[in-house]
């Protein structure tokens, strides 16, 4: 489908239109072409995108957090053990406080 972005605001092309009927041939001609080579396809033709330093980075770091796994094991068998030989103690004012904040950025 091609939009015209020279005629949004205005009255529909006409029956016959030149875009769309040149659209509709070039293509059934580019099913025809030959697919390119994989050094064509990776370089595309004329059009080339420049990520700024901070995306770089942002990416590095999504990245880097997609390889950590979800849960540190470590830590929770840490936590379970002390469950276990009753060593772990509970932060009372730690977990008021903590509930506290929750309820006011609510």
């Amino acid at each position: 489908m091609v939009i015209d972005f020279s005629r949004l605001n205005s009255a529909p092309p006409l029956t016959g239109s030149t875009r769309s009927s040149n659209h509709q041939e070039a293509g059934s001609a580019t099913q025809a072409a030959p697919a390119p080579s994989p050094e064509q396809a990776s370089a595309p033709s004329g059009e080339s995108v420049r990520l700024s330093p901070e995306a770089q980075q942002l990416q590095k770091i999504g990245d880097a957090l997609r390889e950590q796994p979800a849960v540190d094991s470590s830590r929770v068998a840490e936590l379970k053990q002390a469950i276990a030989d009753g060593s772990y103690k509970v932060d009372s004012q730690r977990v008021a406080g903590k509930l506290l904040e929750m309820e006011a950025q609510r």
